[in-house]
């Protein structure tokens, strides 16, 4: 009797002290918050100006009565197959629970009721230990007075996650069956019942096998339960796993979309659940519906073409019309498929330099049609848009620099094995129909220019090669630079042949115009504040540091080639397409067959990256040159990506050695660096025909200009020139000798006043002793100790002393 008295003050106790303060608690829950479901949550560009107004969750609500029978019966089957007969708190259950977890050591049941996992998403019950399971059951006891079974049931049913971003049956069915909740099969039906206690893990689009799984469980639970004959139940678990997506949002855009995605990966699905946030983004909406504009407009272009091989945009619009027309008319089941876009697609990112933060982001052509993000999620070759990397790596070891001359001369394509085993490399990278070699050495700035693929391979053999196989210090340089995707370790990497997503060539390309500085990573979201203003989400500041990827010059001498390869080389077109009159670097990216188009390219102030192809890869059309289908696009985004954003001047790294090269010659340029060129009134001009190369301290290239040798000169002042500038390996003229005795002029003085309009290199004036009469006074020299014979005395030479004058 004392321990029974004892146990009973000891349970008293611990009630009042634990279980009547939670009861007391659980009271003061508002009831009315479980018919709100989410609260839309308003989407602000960087300026703080609203966007748009979206739900976090992918849901869609539906009464009780759309809800099939046989669904009810597999989810009490599944989940509470009391459900209709306690009164929130199953006892059999827990006690059921308690002791399986006892025999087993640790929890592996779990005793909560339908009614309790509402109350436990709608109030955010989501602590793991006995005190809020406590809190749970008191809560569910509440809502089981104040709501009827089926008003629960529609509650639950329309709030519970189903993986993939599917909140609700209705969701549910769209996402995975593509039909509404009252249409469900018992299969399907057993099969979503099934994903609710892990629903990532299970959802039958990317699990089949363990969909499978737990369908069949549920449909032995429908037996046992009594709503399911077991020859029915073992005739379903026949059936195949057939899935048919159909998105069931369609307010959303690529970028709203990728919102929604990182509020519930950084806040959690089920706090995401709740809803009513405020996200600050980093669009610029300007932008983003130019970008948006561009995409659509320029990809309308190319399917105008005369005999255009494939489905069109507008052809794909009367597809759907036909669709739509047979399934209202019966002639077509009404489970049918939605038909799948087959035409042109594309997608493009900007990027903010400074910090990663995305400005702008589209994922195809029509969200509706395929929710499939292309900007983030596709993986595509990326062809000669890949070629800087090779570059710069080699830029970046000692003895190679834009001068440094590669051959430009038809490759075996066994050396690379792109689209074939056998045969030549093809040029197709040149972006031209015709591509010729031109049989002679070029300079790497040349062959990075005009994209010579023969020139880069053999350049990345003699800096990434070794064995066969790529080099690890190349995958590692890469990696750095951003593109996170492996390469594929063979040769024909250097030619683009891995894949990569748009979102990391787009990183790594905001290399070039940084100095070899790149941000961290991408970013969407800044801050995300709740219903009541409380910061939620702030970016990290660490985010926002850039990291060094590449040496400063390496990636400065990769841009100036960039540069020109935008203005002069493969990108030349973009002046046609109306690229304004501002710095700007960007290369060209034509994968084998005309499959996969890119252009990168950046200002000063950010980096855009576009992708052109099909779903499913095929060729666009012969010639189909991502100068002619992709640049378009890029030149649109990027005009209108410096209104607000003036593009600067991206200057060269102050430890850099300026140093001037003849255009024609490739050399160090000379005095007579210069080519008679007629001007629009006839007149002949001599105009400076060189340009400025920024190379490493201590670069060895002193070989200057043989070709412009100041025709028409003195022959004396000719020859004196043909002697200075002649390769040290090359062998002096005959009558050189004769200038070897000139001894070098010491400037005292600049040699020009006022502006220099050659900005020529100035003497260093450096202070210098002299005498009264102003001949230099001589000073000793230091020797190291043990110079000279050490027996030999010094021998002092003391000027004669003048001579003396004796007056008588």
């Amino acid at each position: 009797m004392a321990l029974i008295i004892l146990a009973g003050v000891a349970a008293l106790g611990a009630y009042a002290i634990i279980v009547a303060p939670l009861k007391a608690k659980a009271e003061t829950y508002d009831l009315t918050e479980i018919r709100k479901l989410e609260a839309a949550s308003i989407i602000y560009d960087r300026n703080g100006d609203e966007l748009s107004r979206i739900y976090v969750l992918n849901r869609t609500p539906v009464p009780i009565k759309d809800v099939p029978q046989h669904f009810i019966d597999a989810l009490t089957a599944q989940e509470d197959s009391r459900f209709f007969s306690h009164d929130g708190v199953d006892y059999i259950g827990l006690i059921r629970a308690v002791y399986l977890n006892f025999r087993a050591g640790e929890v592996t049941q779990g005793a909560s009721t339908i009614t309790q996992q509402l109350a436990r998403q709608t109030f955010g019950l989501m602590e793991k230990s006995y005190k809020r399971k406590i809190m749970e059951a008191f809560v569910a006891q509440r809502i089981e007075r104040q709501y009827s079974k089926p008003e629960i049931l529609e509650l639950y049913l329309n709030r519970i996650f189903f993986g993939r971003n599917f909140y609700g049956i209705q969701a549910a069915a769209l996402g995975y069956f593509g039909k509404d909740a009252r249409d469900l099969t018992v299969e399907e039906a057993a099969t979503i019942a099934g994903l609710i206690k892990s629903p990532n893990n299970i959802e039958p689009i990317r699990h089949p096998k363990r969909a499978i799984k737990e369908r069949n469980y549920v449909l032995d639970r429908m037996v046992i339960e009594g709503s399911l004959s077991r020859d029915d139940a073992e005739s379903l678990k026949l059936k195949p796993m057939v899935t048919a997506p159909q998105s069931s949002d369609p307010r959303l855009s690529y970028a709203f979309d990728k919102v929604r995605q990182e509020v519930v990966a950084l806040l959690g699905e089920e706090r995401a659940a709740i809803g009513g946030f405020q996200i600050y983004t980093s669009i610029d909406k300007d932008l983003q519906r130019a970008a948006e504009t561009a995409m659509k407009k320029r990809l309308a272009e190319v399917e105008t073409r005369p005999n255009y091989p494939h489905q069109t945009y507008t052809q794909f619009r009367g597809i759907l019309t036909d669709w739509r027309s047979k399934i209202n008319k019966h002639e077509l089941p009404a489970d049918t498929p939605r038909p799948l876009p087959e035409y042109l697609q594309g997608a493009a990112i900007v990027m903010d330099n400074s910090d990663g933060s995305i400005l702008a982001m589209v994922g195809g052509r029509d969200f509706i049609d395929s929710q499939y993000n292309r900007a983030t999620d596709g993986l595509r070759p990326v062809g000669t848009a890949f070629t800087p990397f090779v570059y710069a790596a080699a830029f970046s070891k000692p003895g190679y620099f834009p001068m440094t001359p590669l051959a430009d001369e038809p490759l075996s394509n066994q050396r690379i094995m792109i689209g074939g085993f056998t045969g030549i490399l093809g040029e197709w990278g040149m972006e031209v129909d015709d591509p010729k070699w031109s049989r002679q050495p070029i300079s790497s700035r040349e062959a990075l220019v005009g994209s010579h693929n023969s020139a880069t391979v053999r350049l990345g053999e003699r800096v990434a090669l070794e064995g066969g196989r790529l080099k690890q210090d190349f995958k590692d340089f890469v990696k750095r630079a951003g593109i996170g995707t492996e390469l594929r370790d063979y040769p024909s990497s250097f030619l683009g042949a891995s894949e990569a997503r748009l979102d990391e060539m787009c990183l790594a390309y905001s290399c070039f115009p940084t100095q070899g500085k790149r941000p961290a990573k991408q970013h969407l979201i800044q801050r995300i504040t709740d219903f009541r203003g409380k910061t939620v989400y702030q970016l990290d500041e660490k985010t926002l540091q850039p990291v060094r990827a590449m040496d400063e010059i390496a990636a400065y001498q990769v841009h100036t080639c960039l540069s020109e390869a935008l203005h002069r080389g493969t990108g030349a077109p973009s002046i046609e397409y109306g690229l304004g009159d501002f710095p700007a670097g960007g290369k060209t990216g034509t994968h084998y067959e005309f499959k996969d188009l890119w252009f990168l390219g950046y200002t000063s102030s950010v980096t855009c990256g576009v992708w052109v192809g099909f779903d499913k890869q095929k060729t666009i059309y012969p010639g189909a040159f991502s100068n002619k289908v992709a640049l378009p696009i890029w030149t649109d985004i990027i005009n209108a990506s410096t209104k607000g954003r003036t593009p600067q001047e991206i200057d060269p790294p102050e430890s850099a050695d300026r140093v001037e090269i003849c255009r024609v010659s490739g050399l160090r340029a000379t005095d007579y660096c210069y080519d008679k060129v007629k001007g629009p009134d006839g007149v002949e001009r001599s105009v400076r025909s060189t340009y400025y190369e920024y190379l490493r301290p201590g670069t060895s290239y002193n070989t200057t200009c043989p070709i412009h040798t100041g025709e028409g000169l003195p022959a004396d002042l000719a020859a004196f020139h043909r002697a200075i500038v002649q390769n040290a390996n090359t062998a002096m003229m005959a009558d050189a000798n004769k200038y070897v005795n000139i001894e070098p002029v010491h400037l005292q003085d600049p040699i020009i006043l006022g502006d220099d309009p050659y900005n020529s290199e100035k003497p260093v004036l450096r202070a210098r002793p002299v005498n009264d009469d102003g001949t230099p006074i001589l000073r000793a020299v230091p020797v190291d100790v043990g110079e000279g014979d050490p027996t030999e005395q010094p021998i002092i030479q003391l000027k004669p002393p003048p001579p003396m004058k004796i007056e008588l």
